[in-house]
């Protein structure tokens, strides 16, 4: 029935259902939340202190997990919207008799767009509080901070970067995952028979972690951007030039 329903933004020919897409993207988010967490660190310039290394290094990776919840489902929901909505404007686009480079990129820019807008507060607030030396407990906490200073508007600070990487990392996601739809190898087991669902999901789990991997390291200089306008609220080009005059070009692979 969800399938059915979810129809009508997808196209007929999805030939993986929403569970898998959701199933697939949430695994790649947990297992990922970790080098997720050291990334806005080190994207944001915050401090990770410790002693040695290995104590900066567990800063980086261990818990405290702040946001991990919303963390989560941000990516989950969003990686999953993407992917599927994605697939199948691609499948209905063929079938009108658009090129396959129309087909593949227009609706990959159209909803990865919409849902960097959707999520850009959840964003703004997990990647606040990952600061080691952030005083809010939470992201409702961080939340209410950011509205309490800068109104509405303060919790889409930031969104012009993270709009303007939307183009290049999920197109380049989306192609990502494509290929490694060819290259693994097909379920063995028959669609209704026992282990073909699990097997759907690996492979979904898969091109998500991969898809996910490559579309972050392409636009890293625009996270790098985003994270220092929530850290400090000024503006893009502000931003851009301070990290230009203090940093130099090492900007912009910083948390890569």
């Amino acid at each position: 029935a969800s399938h059915r329903a979810g129809s009508r933004c997808m196209a007929p020919g999805a030939q993986v259902d929403l569970i898998s897409y959701l199933s697939g993207a949430g695994l790649a988010a947990l297992v990922n939340f970790p080098l997720w967490k050291a990334a806005a660190i080190g994207q944001s310039g915050f401090t990770a202190q410790g002693p040695t290394f290995f104590a900066r290094l567990k800063v980086l990776l261990g818990p405290p997990y702040k946001g991990v919840a919303a963390t989560l489902f941000g990516m989950t929901w969003a990686r999953a919207a993407i992917f599927y909505c994605a697939d199948a404007g691609r499948d209905r686009m063929l079938a009108l008799g658009a090129s396959p480079a129309a087909a593949t990129a227009l609706p990959a820019v159209g909803i990865s767009t919409l849902v960097q807008v959707v999520n850009q507060p959840i964003v703004r607030g997990t990647i606040t509080i990952q600061d080691p030396s952030s005083r809010h407990a939470g992201l409702v906490a961080a939340l209410r901070h950011i509205h309490a200073t800068r109104g509405v508007s303060g919790l889409w600070h930031g969104t012009v970067p993270a709009v303007a990487k939307t183009v290049p990392k999920y197109v380049v996601a989306i192609w990502v995952k494509d290929a490694m739809q060819e290259l693994l190898p097909k379920p063995t087991a028959p669609p209704g028979a026992p282990g073909h669902r699990s097997q759907v999901l690996q492979a979904s789990a898969v091109k998500s972690i991969a898809a996910g991997v490559a579309g972050a390291a392409l636009t890293n200089p625009l996270d790098v951007i985003r994270n220092e306008m929530f850290k400090t609220d000024e503006a893009l080009g502000e931003t851009t030039r301070r990290l230009l005059r203090r940093e130099g070009a090492s900007f912009l692979w910083r948390g890569v």
